[in-house]
């Protein structure tokens, strides 16, 4: 079963081998999320988030140009998984909930 990921925004700050910078958080999950940034980031190498106290460590799996900067996914190692509890970034969306609001026979 894949995991539920959810949508969000925040600004974190995204760590990698000599790098810095801040990021926005787009997407979140248990086991990974996904940033977008403005700096070059290299797929392949450790990687850390940081959410004010918070931080979550693990493996920048992805790192994709694009028009407006670098979508980056980060794995997140077992011993730092992502829960609400732990860290709620603003604007949490979870999209299962707009399915469920769908009116019957909508498309």
């Amino acid at each position: 079963m894949a995991a539920r990921r959810y949508l969000c925004s925040h600004l974190v700050t995204l760590t990698w081998g000599a790098g810095q910078c801040v990021a926005n958080l787009e997407e979140i999950w248990q086991t990974g999320a996904v940033v977008e940034c403005d700096q070059p980031v290299s797929a392949g190498g450790l990687g850390e988030l940081r959410c004010g106290g918070t931080f979550f460590a693990g493996r920048l799996v992805s790192a994709d140009a694009h028009e407006f900067g670098w979508r980056v996914e980060l794995e997140f190692s077992p011993l730092t998984p992502w829960s609400p509890e732990r860290f709620r970034p603003a604007h949490l969306l979870d999209p299962m909930e707009l399915q469920a609001e769908k009116p019957t026979g909508s498309p």
